[in-house]
């Protein structure tokens, strides 16, 4: 595994798809926290978590994992204290909306502010 850039003293984001068995982003974490990078943050839409993912991210140099609730992950908060939760379901709500009355889906991303 290598790193790309300089990220001594940077804030480091990972970001995926999807946490499953989290090997790999506590992997890639360690070696960032190696090359100085002063946090190491992951984020990913779903949360799948199995397994050990909520021990070992617990256990890791990960600062916090952030996830959206398209996955019910109550067990692993329950595991891991550095999992959070970002609720999307009004977001999804609309965007059901919108698309079922022919309406822009456009408006979403140029009118949906980061504390909706």
């Amino acid at each position: 595994m290598n790193v790309v850039g300089e990220v001594g003293g940077r804030l480091a984001i990972i970001v995926d798809d999807m946490i499953d068995d989290a090997e790999s982003f506590v992997a890639v974490a360690a070696l960032l926290k190696e090359k100085g990078a002063y946090k190491v943050y992951v984020m990913a839409t779903h949360g799948l978590m199995s397994m050990e993912a909520p021990r070992l991210i617990e256990n890791s140099v990960i600062d916090e994992v952030v996830v959206t609730n398209t996955v019910p992950n109550d067990l692993q908060l329950s595991q891991c204290t550095k999992i959070k939760t970002v609720d999307i379901s009004v977001l999804l709500a609309e965007a059901i909306r919108r698309i079922h009355n022919n309406e822009s889906m456009s408006y979403l991303f140029k009118n949906i502010s980061c504390e909706d």
